[in-house]
């Protein structure tokens, strides 16, 4: 007989998952995009300001990553991060 390995299902409870911690994460790995004149675009510039304290309501990482799924994959793809998307689809399927 297989035993069946238990995952945290995010329908029945969030507890085991750290949401807020890959959320940060992403932030972190979003954060060149949001700095770097090169990279940055009228999205990030607004990403940023979202993230800022001074802005206005402050919403915390997560409801901005959730809120902005979208457009944060397009923008990945865009530059092939592998890893952030990665990270963006582990979030989605865990958190959002």
């Amino acid at each position: 007989m297989m035993m069946k390995t238990e995952s945290p299902d995010r329908y029945v409870s969030f507890a085991g998952l750290d949401c807020d911690g890959q959320a940060r994460r992403l932030v972190a790995l979003l954060r060149p995009y949001m700095d770097d004149p090169e990279k940055r675009n009228a999205f990030w510039e607004l990403f940023a300001r979202k993230l800022a304290p001074e802005s206005g309501p402050r919403h915390d990482e997560l409801f901005l990553i959730h809120a902005h799924l979208n457009i944060l994959r397009d923008q990945l793809e865009l530059h092939e991060d592998h890893a952030a998307l990665e990270l963006l689809d582990k979030i989605e399927h865990e958190c959002c």
